[in-house]
């Protein structure tokens, strides 16, 4: 009873239950019941409902390749009971059947007999496309991949084409594009500004402008027109490009060199040479450079670091030589003729010279840095080396590739200039300035005289000390000289001392320092300062004080106390010793004092 009210169930009037529009999902047992007061009657019936699922006919084409702009169809026939209905799931996910078909402006339908037609399809359109068969009896899919072939568009002109043409005249470069859909075109001029058909007007001059079929008009060409220009023909299918290399020429003439140099150049040894040629021309003609020693040079050729063709025709050498001199050809040339004009060059060159020479003698004070001037002049400019007093020969060389061991004292500067670190006793003597070149030598010698100081002891007045018996002793000994003087003392013993021992301190300064004098170290001590200029003493007296030791502050040889102790009891005896230097205490015990105190025990 529960099904009664369903819509397509009804129980008629004699009993009989009616199913509409029957389907497999009915089948089954249906249970009939007849009661009244006297009781009931039951009748079982089971409905078999005969159905067939769809199935759509598969064909031999999974896959379907079609040409863009052509119509397609993808045909599916589907069979069963009852008659399914047919729809399709296109590439963009949009659901489309028979009834949902719309205008005939729509390029997708689906037929009665269910075959979806695609007109003009592009490349937009391929993907997967899925056919559904359904019925109450069950569904059924087929599944159509869908590949356009769409060809790119193509320029009927070569791809690659060179131009030439001759400053002032007017061109159209072509560029007819073919394709499906019609492509559309623009050209790409050498700055890389985009020019389409019908733009750029307001932007370009009005000598530049694409036509409608895609050529390039240009107008009065100028020689800044030269360069690439691409033509581009572009659609959904793809793109294609043609490249056209412009070469505008002006009309030919003869080389003719416009400037140059004055006809003769001085110059000094060394100097640096530019000569000045430039031309003009058409073609732009090349400037060659013959030398004095016959070579041939220009700007792609060249002999050497230190010559040079600029790309304006100039001809430049560095640091020139006596080589150098001559004459000098400039030719400007191109595939018309020639133009040349002769130039000549003067070098002049002078014997190394020393200035201002002299002879003359020179004071350093000992441990002091000196100096010593040599400035020299020449063509070429002359190289300077000093002989030392020892006959070694300074020179930048030698100061480069003597390990540092020289050169942390001497220094020789690029002005000649020799420079000496702390001058020493051995650095005295001559010193010679040699100025050389390829022409002649030049010398200078000047003598250097080391001044040094002979050494002087401060506060030599105080020459007596007395100090307590082991306390530290200390005698001054401060030398002033030039070297700093070495100092060293004799002491009583006749024993030297330079350097510190266990009691004796020799200090920086000169002093030296007892440490707990006794009674043996008095006497007479003698510091000796020397240098290479001289030696200087100061005499020492050095008295120690001492007392002898006393005990418990009675002043005798033998101290006698007499003490009464408890037997088997501790008893502490006073021994406080004084004296200088300090007394050391060494208790004795007697024997027989011993032996009374065993007999008491």
């Amino acid at each position: 009873m529960g099904r009664r009210g369903a819509p397509r169930w009804a129980v008629l009037a004699n009993g009989t239950l009616s199913i509409a529009r029957a389907g497999p999902q009915d089948a089954g047992q249906y249970l009939c019941t007849a009661a009244n007061a006297l009781g009931s009657a039951r009748l079982l019936v089971t409905l078999a409902v005969l159905a067939s699922p769809p199935r759509i006919a598969r064909g031999p084409q999974r896959l379907l390749t079609a040409h863009s702009g052509t119509s397609v169809a993808l045909a599916c026939r589907a069979q069963g009971w009852p008659p399914p209905g047919i729809s399709w799931l296109l590439a963009n996910s949009t659901h489309l059947s028979h009834s949902s078909s719309s205008s005939a402006s729509d390029r997708a339908r689906v037929e009665p007999d269910g075959t979806l037609v695609i007109r003009a399809v592009t490349v937009y359109d391929r993907g997967l496309y899925t056919c559904l068969a359904r019925s109450p009896a069950g569904s059924d899919t087929l599944a159509v991949k869908l590949q356009v072939v769409a060809a790119p568009p193509s320029i009927l002109e070569e791809k690659r084409q060179s131009v030439a043409a001759l400053v002032g005249q007017s061109l159209r470069l072509p560029c007819t594009a073919r394709g499906n859909p019609e492509p559309s075109v623009h050209w790409v001029l050498p700055d890389g500004t985009a020019l389409k058909p019908g733009k750029g007007a307001q932007l370009l001059p009005p000598r530049l402008r694409v036509l409608p079929d895609g050529t390039l008009h240009l107008g009065t060409t100028a020689p800044s027109d030269s360069g690439t220009y691409e033509c581009i023909a572009t659609s959904s299918t793809g793109s294609d490009r043609r490249v056209v290399s412009l070469e505008l020429q002006r009309a030919e003439t003869l080389p003719k060199i416009a400037s140059a140099s004055q006809q003769m150049t001085r110059l000094s040894f060394g100097d640096r040479l530019l000569l000045n040629c430039t031309a003009s021309g058409e073609p732009k003609p090349r400037i060659i450079w013959r030398l004095p020693s016959k070579a041939v040079v220009d700007q792609w050729h060249r002999m050497g670091s230190r010559i040079h063709v600029y790309p304006n025709g100039s001809l430049a050498i560095e640091a020139v030589t006596e080589k150098d001199a001559g004459d000098y050809l400039c030719v400007a040339r191109n595939r018309i003729g020639d133009d040349l004009i002769l130039m000549k060059v003067s070098i002049t060159m002078k014997p190394a010279k020393i200035d201002h020479k002299q002879q003359f003698k020179k004071l350093v004070p000992y441990g002091k840095d000196f100096r010593v001037d040599c400035k020299a002049s020449g063509s070429p400019t002359p190289e300077i080396s000093w002989g030392l007093p020892d006959g070694t020969v300074v020179n930048n060389a030698m100061l480069a590739d003597d390990s540092g061991h020289r050169a942390r004292r001497f220094v020789l500067f690029d002005n000649g200039t020799l420079y000496l670190n702390k001058a020493g006793v051995a650095e005295g003597g001559d010193y010679t300035c040699y100025a050389q070149n390829t022409l002649g030598r030049d010398e200078m010698k000047i003598h250097v005289t080391v001044v040094v100081a002979a050494p002087q002891i401060k506060h030599n007045y105080k020459t007596h000390v007395t100090v307590t018996a082991g306390d530290t002793a200390l005698l001054d000994c401060e030398a002033a000289g030039e070297p700093r003087a070495q100092i060293f003392w004799l002491l009583p013993s006749s024993e030297m001392i330079s350097s510190s021992t266990d009691r004796h301190s020799l200090h920086a300064n000169g002093s030296l320092s007892i440490s707990h004098a006794g009674l043996l170290d008095a006497g007479e001590y003698l510091c000796v300062a020397r240098n290479p200029g001289g030696d200087d003493t100061k005499l020492y007296k050095l008295d120690v004080a001492a007392k002898p030791p006393i005990i418990n502050g009675v002043h005798r040889n033998k101290t006698i106390m007499k003490v009464t102790a408890v037997r088997h009891s501790k008893k502490h005896i006073d021994c406080l010793a004084e004296g200088t230097p300090p007394p050391q205490i060494i208790p004795v015990l007697r024997e027989q004092d011993c032996g009374a105190q065993e007999r008491d025990t």
